[in-house]
């Protein structure tokens, strides 16, 4: 379906880049060798880049280019909204299957696919319409017309067994990939070491040889410090003070440079946290499952719109977020894993300005997601009889983030000029440790 000559096709890459995505000139050399490659459709393709370096304009560019219909498979409907309202704004033709639509829309969607010429670029699903049998009709129409022109993977970290956010729907990924193996596949995540990655290559069985584009995790912008909460005298106060530090309170009317984000490990303490906040005069309000879908959509808004500064949220929140001025991104809890913790504190300083990225480390936080873990290994135990490398390497990744923070010893202090060196050297070290033991 990539009917393309080498002579204009840098020519359509670049109209298309700035008419429909509105920019001059890609972010770096890497992505646009990406996209480029996949444009070509000779090759399947692995990329790996940082939250915030562009991975989605890979497939989006090529998928508008093409003929056909590109499908993307993404593992959560809320991050799928966030890639289609973005789509949309860019008039770009594209579409979700999820379970949320009522029957008109689904029936508009699909008379649309089963059309002769669709006006839908991109259709956007979840893993588990990919292996529903109900849309194994649309799919097998699409092919037999040749109306297929790439199958897209987001989060493909999610297909390992090895990843701290592994989905079991994701392994029937190779068998749908089997049965369309000369449609060009794009496998994407933020992070992945080399064992994932070969699992993502094996799992999603794309062909040899792979094209791979990977970045650096290193990203010399961030400035990481760890707080022993167990030796704060007003662990809230301390919040609030690296909040409008990091934020840079620019008048007497409260108006902030950007925003920020703090995520807790339960819903409680979210609702909590964000009472703690607003009570010492940061505007905060909490994000997590326990609320009503239009009072957490109605919270992200305000907090898009930075009506809100800041959002206390579970880690839920965040995945397909496109803002680019959060300043800070605090853990009130120890993360599972360094990988974990790398994508999350990720989500700050993507318009490359300086953001600050601070872990409130306790003992007894440690010892309570120690137990969790190992309760959920042992309840495998006993259903399995034997534990897999891949179970015990969520224990193994946990450990590695204990190591990290009781190292630091909560050594970097934001308030001494010193701690911008150490500070790169604790993103270093973040990143180093997140491809080591990454997940994701």
């Amino acid at each position: 379906m990539n009917d393309y000559t080498p002579s204009g096709l840098d020519g359509k890459v670049q109209k298309t880049l700035k008419k429909i995505f509105g920019f001059d000139s890609f972010k770096t050399s890497l992505q646009e060798s990406a996209t480029m490659t996949v444009v070509k459709g000779e090759k399947d393709v692995f990329v790996c880049m940082p939250t915030g370096a562009g991975k989605s304009l890979c497939y989006q560019l090529p998928a508008v280019l093409a003929v056909g219909i590109t499908i993307v498979i993404s593992p959560l409907i809320a991050l799928i909204q966030d890639q289609v309202d973005h789509l949309l704004a860019l008039k770009v033709k594209v579409c979700s299957l999820n379970s949320k639509l009522s029957a008109q829309e689904r029936k508009t969607i699909l008379a649309d696919l089963a059309s002769e010429k669709p006006r839908v670029k991109l259709l956007y699903i979840t893993p588990e319409m990919a292996a529903a049998s109900s849309f194994q009709p649309t799919l097998n129409s699409l092919v037999s017309r040749n109306l297929l022109s790439y199958l897209i993977i987001d989060e493909a970290h999610c297909v390992s067994q090895w990843g701290h956010d592994f989905r079991p729907d994701y392994l029937r990924l190779g068998s749908l990939r089997s049965r369309i193996p000369n449609i060009p596949c794009v496998a994407l995540t933020a992070t992945a070491t080399k064992q994932i990655q070969d699992d993502i290559v094996v799992s999603l069985k794309l062909k040899q040889p792979v094209a791979t584009f990977k970045t650096p995790c290193f990203r010399s912008n961030l400035f990481y410090d760890v707080q022993f909460k167990e030796l704060l005298t007003d662990p809230y106060g301390n919040l609030k003070d690296f909040c409008l530090k990091a934020l840079e309170e620019k008048n007497a009317r409260g108006v902030y440079s950007g925003c920020g984000i703090v995520y807790c490990r339960m819903r409680d303490a979210c609702d909590q946290l964000a009472i703690e906040l607003s009570y010492r005069g940061v505007k905060a309000k909490a994000y997590h499952a326990g609320l009503k879908a239009a009072e957490r959509t109605s919270v992200q808004n305000e907090w898009m719109e930075e009506k809100v500064p800041v959002i206390v949220a579970t880690i839920s929140f965040g995945m397909g977020v496109d803002k680019a001025n959060v300043r800070f991104v605090a853990h009130w809890n120890i993360a599972k894993s360094m990988a974990g913790y790398y994508q999350e504190s990720g989500r700050a300083g993507r318009d490359g300005k300086p953001s600050y990225c601070r872990l409130y480390y306790s003992r007894n936080d440690r010892d309570q997601v120690s137990f969790l873990i190992k309760k959920e290994l042992s309840k495998l135990q006993e259903k399995r009889g034997l534990l897999k490398e891949s179970d015990k390497a969520v224990m193994t990744a946990f450990d590695a983030m204990v190591n990290f923070c009781e190292d630091l010893r909560g050594w970097l202090d934001l308030d001494l000029p010193a701690s911008l060196i150490k500070a790169s050297i604790a993103a270093a070290a973040i990143a180093t440790i997140a491809e080591g033991y990454g997940h994701q």
